[in-house]
């Protein structure tokens, strides 16, 4: 949460573009590397939440009191859980990919609270939702319910 892609492989030592194919499903993460990438997110203040029994695990800032009214921050978090680039999720909300970057950068002078709004409906359509500040954490982002696991072709064959 708050870190670019590059800035990821920057601090972890990665081949450029690591990020962008493990994020696009194109490459394995192995234990170790996530194992290493959860220490450095708890280090920079992230929890890792489990799931509740009316919603799905997800990560916020441990405590409260991070200025991001926009939700700048937490957003590529809320990207990955739902599995999207910022080109894929532009096209959901319909808003445009160069407004994403921008905002995740912190590199703009005004923002849409209708862009803004286009971008949480299209993330609870995929299941992930933000969650708010409280006066005991910070505000993060997690699965609005538990996710199914995906059946293989051989489960449905044998269901069947």
């Amino acid at each position: 949460m708050g870190y670019t892609q590059t800035g990821i492989e920057d601090l972890f030592k990665l081949k450029p573009r690591s990020v962008y194919t493990l994020e696009a499903g194109r490459y394995k993460l192995t234990p170790r590397f996530a194992y290493l990438l959860k220490e450095k997110y708890e280090e920079e203040g992230v929890e890792f939440t489990d799931a509740g029994s009316d919603f799905g695990p997800g990560i916020r800032w441990r405590v409260p009191g991070r200025k991001d009214p926009y939700r700048r921050m937490i957003l590529p978090g809320a990207r990955g859980l739902a599995n999207l680039s910022q080109a894929q999720l532009a096209k959901i909300a319909d808003v445009d990919q160069k407004f994403i970057a921008r905002l995740e950068l912190d590199d703009f002078e005004a923002v849409s609270q209708v862009k803004l709004d286009r971008l949480e409906v299209a993330l609870k359509a995929r299941n992930v939702e933000f969650t708010d500040e409280s006066a005991s954490f910070g505000a993060g982002v997690r699965w609005i319910k538990i996710p199914e696991p995906k059946k293989s072709g051989v489960e449905e064959v044998v269901s069947e």
